[in-house]
């Protein structure tokens, strides 16, 4: 079956300021989107003349500083400590990453994991190694649970920077087990089982198969992984997608994977910190517990944040989003797919080639 990608390009005309040198009729478009998957709306509305300008994040790094609680002086003396018959010794560590209980939790079984022994770490300054502690950590949190409810969902999500939502500098992730992981996850969920009943294949995997034959959004693909953009995005300036082939568990997933995923990870936030972004959002969504059918592939969407305005703090968070739940986009998610191909592409065996005009 191909997918659609569906896209109505609309256009406004209005005339310029009176004191304009050129007084002809100006001309602008926007593009309504529908999600192929869930039919979800979003559009594409460049703002004339948008640029990224870096938000000067340093005071804020500095006055967290001293009261830290995840900062390693304080971390075991002030962070709660998980059950015995997960951690006989109150947390996990793993490398850099300590696993303890949320103390404002999400839902039954809700975790924080610090990935940093720094205070701050830019987005360009991780590691692999961190950044793959620090979800193996979460993944053993999940795997040392007693047998959760059917149609559980292990979630993991990451608010990196005030701008993105982080009540702390420190970096670190939400892990949380739930059967009720959020609106937009359970959607997906729903509309992928539907494709898999009607057409007997991953609608993942015809996405994929999809998006490397237009090559437009497609940027690389290596032995666990395949990186595109999402063609309707949550951020502004477009999102990445990782999907994990064949796989639809967090706690299935192989460290050789999460290896992968880790290096093209590190890449896609140091092209995103080179050019302006200071904050992002990222989450790794799951199948629930416990599904029969191959119909759900693990993905993760990175979804940077910005300031519209740094002068005056203006938030990318507007009616749009928030109160009329319609994403738009003043970055087209070709244009990162151009930006990361170049960045990614080197990483793995195969990457984008978008094709050529006829």
């Amino acid at each position: 079956m191909t997918l659609k990608f569906a896209a109505e390009r609309r256009i406004t005309t209005f005339r310029p300021p009176a004191g304009s040198p050129d007084q002809r009729p100006v001309r602008r478009y926007s593009e309504l989107r529908r999600d192929p998957l869930t039919g979800r709306s979003g559009r594409v509305a460049h703002f004339a003349g948008f640029q990224l300008e870096p938000p000067d994040l340093s005071q804020v790094v500095e006055r967290s500083r001293a009261s830290c609680p995840f900062c390693p002086e304080r971390l075991l003396q002030v962070t709660p400590r998980l059950p015995r018959s997960i951690a006989a010794e109150g947390r996990i560590h793993r490398g850099e990453a300590t696993v303890f209980p949320n103390l404002s939790p999400y839902d039954r079984h809700s975790v924080v994991v610090t990935l940093t022994q720094e205070h701050f770490v830019a987005a360009d300054q991780f590691t692999e190694t961190q950044l793959a502690d620090g979800l193996l950590a979460a993944i053993e949190y999940f795997r040392s649970l007693p047998q959760v409810a059917r149609g559980s969902h292990a979630v993991v999500t990451w608010n990196y920077m005030p701008p993105a939502g982080a009540t702390q500098v420190h970096p670190h992730l939400q892990a949380f087990s739930t059967n009720r992981p959020g609106a937009l996850l359970q959607e997906e969920v729903r509309q992928s089982r539907r494709y898999w009943r009607r057409l007997h294949s991953p609608y993942w995997a015809e996405l994929v198969a999809a998006e490397r034959t237009a090559g437009q959004r497609f940027i690389a693909q290596g032995p666990h992984t395949a990186w595109l953009t999402a063609f309707v995005s949550r951020s502004v300036v477009s999102d990445l997608l990782t999907l994990f082939p064949d796989v639809a568990y967090l706690e299935t997933l192989s460290a050789s994977a999460v290896a992968e995923f880790a290096t093209g990870l590190k890449a896609a936030l140091a092209a995103f910190h080179q050019e302006g972004v200071r904050a992002f959002n990222l989450a790794l969504y799951a199948a629930p517990t416990q599904e029969r059918t191959p119909h759900f592939w693990l993905h993760a969407r990175v979804s940077p944040r910005i300031y519209f305005n740094p002068a005056i703090e203006g938030s990318d968070a507007t009616a749009w989003q928030h109160l009329l739940d319609e994403p738009f986009m003043v970055r087209s998610p070709e244009a990162l797919a151009a930006r990361l191909r170049e960045k990614l592409g080197s990483l793995f065996s195969e990457s984008g080639t978008p094709p050529q005009p006829q």
